[in-house]
């Protein structure tokens, strides 16, 4: 890019003012890798209800296996819908995790007797404060990817591209598993030595 002409024959170099794209890219790494961990979590709640049921009863809300059910299968489709198409549904998804990080402080703040906060279906995984701020990061990245894309999906490239993406997606979902499952049991058991 060229400014204005100092005279016929010569020209000032302006560099182009260039917009990093690193926030968006960071977005649609944790956005993808939540919607894939998000589309586990409403699969384990529609096929074994009973952990989800009882952190709800815990906290005092509204805890029957068809509410626990219908949180999963509303999980699943923000995130299928939000992986396939992008826009709108990437902010419903960022509402669920807003959810769940709300539900997982007033847990910890509240020592509330939570065996699994349900999200793994019967692993023992009672809320820390890693789930706060795991679902704080992906509600954020959800909710600034559909600000930035709109309506449009946050997905683009050649085919190659999109499958190694997605590749990372299952990959960082199952390590962000392993973080907020395995973790928090790993410092509990080195402590008590």
């Amino acid at each position: 890019m060229y400014g204005p002409p100092i005279a016929k024959t010569h020209f000032i170099f302006v560099s182009p003012v260039t917009q990093s794209t690193l926030p968006v890219v960071v977005a649609q790494a944790v956005s993808a890798l939540s919607l894939v961990l998000l589309a586990a979590s409403g699969v384990s709640k529609m096929l074994d209800p009973d952990p989800t049921r009882g952190a709800l009863a815990a906290a005092r809300l509204p805890s029957s296996r068809f509410v626990a059910r219908g949180l999963g299968l509303f999980e699943g489709i923000a995130a299928v819908v939000g992986l396939a198409l992008g826009g709108r549904w990437l902010a419903f998804a960022a509402l669920l995790y807003l959810g769940f990080s709300a539900f997982t402080l007033i847990a910890v703040s509240r020592r509330l007797p939570i065996q699994s906060c349900g999200c793994f279906g019967r692993e023992d995984t009672p809320p820390t404060v890693l789930h706060v701020i795991f679902n704080g990061f992906a509600a954020t990245a959800l909710w600034y990817l559909a600000a930035v894309n709109g309506l449009s999906a946050p997905w683009s490239g050649s085919n190659t591209d999109l499958a190694l993406f997605f590749l990372f997606a299952v990959v960082g979902a199952y390590l962000a598993y392993l973080l907020l499952s395995q973790l928090p049991r790993t410092l509990q058991m080195t402590s008590s030595q």
